[in-house]
């Protein structure tokens, strides 16, 4: 097994870009709205010029549609400032619910995907040790791929839980269905293979499986070996 992930082939590319153009579409969304907003008080400002009898709410309610847009696009740069440095450490220890908080905001940016749940976790964190750009890739497409079999009316509970000590499971409940063809492509498949990630729907269970190893050896073992720093790694 080829232990060096290519973090640069083109499904990773195609992600990478599919992932920034709903962000972007998104900031240009805000930068729109605010845009608007500010004729509008160009407007009333004009005629309050002229002596007009201008509403002291429009105004009120004109400037903090500003004040929240702007906080809203403070906050789509900070998912996407986080989204982009995934890519800057190959291999890096994480907390899995940080990945799956990041993908629920990347998911908010597309019109056609539902509501995602986050379950609380029992018990130590989901720490794992792994590539956190693929792992992320793995489940921003699964979940994708699941709201386009469901609807954008879906309510995806994902909960996390420990498998053993090798192992954590990610997994989406409630789905409503008792097949699911669509996971995992062939991209996917090759991704998850990279990092000894395994994706498979429980049908008896309702949910589909994404199992996450603690840490992926091989991977570590290559980045040492090639010099690479793995970010969080103890000595």
């Amino acid at each position: 097994m080829d232990c060096k992930p290519n973090f640069f082939e083109i499904e990773n590319l195609a992600f990478f870009g599919k992932v920034n153009a709903s962000i972007s579409h998104e900031l240009k969304n805000i930068m729109a709205i605010i845009s608007e907003t500010a004729g509008l008080l160009t407007d009333l400002s004009e005629m309050a010029r002229k002596g007009k009898p201008i509403e002291l709410d429009m105004l009120t309610e004109s400037t903090q549609s500003i004040i929240e847009e702007i906080q809203r696009g403070f906050m789509t740069i900070r998912q996407m400032n986080q989204f982009s440095h995934s890519v800057d450490t190959p291999v890096a220890s994480l907390d899995l619910r940080e990945i799956l908080t990041l993908v629920k905001h990347l998911l908010g940016y597309l019109s056609f995907a539902g509501e995602m749940r986050i379950n609380s976790v029992d018990g130590d964190s989901p720490i794992v040790q792994t590539c956190p750009f693929i792992l992320q890739t793995i489940i921003y497409e699964t979940a994708v791929r699941i709201f386009q079999e469901t609807g954008s009316g879906a309510h995806l509970n994902v909960s996390i839980r420990s498998r053993d000590d090798l192992a954590w499971q990610i997994l989406f409940e409630g789905l409503g269905m008792t097949k699911f063809d669509g996971l995992p492509g062939d991209d996917i498949k090759r991704m998850a293979a990279s990092i000894g990630v395994s994706i498979y729907f429980n049908s008896s269970k309702d949910c589909l499986e994404i199992q996450v190893p603690v840490s992926t050896q091989a991977i570590a073992n290559c980045s040492m070996a090639s010099g690479v720093t793995v970010k969080g790694q103890r000595e």
